[in-house]
């Protein structure tokens, strides 16, 4: 891995998010591009609807440069004092579509689950953010709200195609670890987890890592999933989904929803 991409909007910078990127960009050695978005020739006001607008939030135009330059500022220092090679996009049209576009071109973006576009406050996942994940075009890593480093790595399989993707994706994306344990974790009572299938998975995981553990849990996917991370730590969670269609059920089902908002972990999401 190469490029990593963190989406920052413009004017609400979090530092613990620039620190998880940071941290990821270190151990893969990669360049960290600050995607900072600002959505100064329109004005979100509902779903898919847009107005002009000449400011957000009160603020003028004058107001919104300077706090973006401080941030664009916060964000070089960050990086230059974790030793990140860093470097700058500012994106002025819509943030979704200026995120997508920069996606097309890199490893792995990063976002925070919070971040919005919006007046009034969202939930996490955010709209913007799920918009983000059905749109993608590289895989995408929630940030948590704090981080002290991966000690664990949990690849949620429900059986799917998808699932698997999401496993090789990481793999390949992330070769330095390989000597982390990694839990299999089955969430799914209705998987196609097969008997003959069973020792495939076992012997591709078994080839690239070498502390490799089988879970299973029983009972509902959203409520068993739930109870399994929610006192969990230092670990990253893997999912998979299949298509923009797929990645909407996927948060209508909540089973990436509830981990973000009960849990500190970074979850790891590509659908192809």
């Amino acid at each position: 891995m190469r490029k990593i991409l963190l989406t920052i909007d413009a004017l609400n910078i979090n530092a613990a998010t620039i620190d998880f990127a940071c941290y990821i960009a270190r151990l893969t050695r990669s360049k960290l591009t600050g995607v900072f978005l600002e959505n100064i020739l329109y004005e979100e006001v509902e779903d898919n609807a847009y107005v002009s607008a000449g400011s957000t939030k009160g603020l003028s135009y004058n107001q919104r440069q300077a706090i973006a330059e401080q941030n664009i500022l916060f964000f070089k220092e960050a990086c230059e004092k974790r030793s990140v090679q860093a470097s700058i996009h500012r994106d002025r049209g819509f943030p979704i579509n200026e995120i997508v576009e920069e996606s097309r071109f890199a490893d792995l973006l990063i976002i925070e689950p919070s971040v919005s576009f919006k007046k009034k406050l969202e939930g996490s996942p955010s709209g913007f953010v799920k918009s983000v994940l059905a749109e993608a075009e590289c895989p995408v890593i929630i940030a948590p709200e704090s981080f002290d480093g991966v000690h664990d790595i949990v690849f949620a399989y429900d059986g799917s195609k998808s699932a698997v993707f999401a496993m090789k994706q990481f793999t390949y994306l992330f070769p330095e670890l390989s000597d982390k344990k990694v839990t299999l974790l089955e969430v799914d009572k209705h998987s196609e987890f097969t008997v003959r299938e069973k020792p495939k998975i076992i012997e591709w995981l078994k080839s690239h890592y070498a502390d490799m553990h089988i879970e299973m849990l029983t009972g509902t996917v959203e409520e068993e999933l739930f109870k399994h991370l929610i006192e969990k730590k230092d670990l990253i969670v893997v999912m998979g989904a299949f298509g923009r269609n797929a990645v909407s059920t996927f948060f209508k089902e909540s089973r990436a929803t509830l981990i973000m908002r009960a849990t500190n972990l970074p979850i790891f999401i590509t659908h192809h």
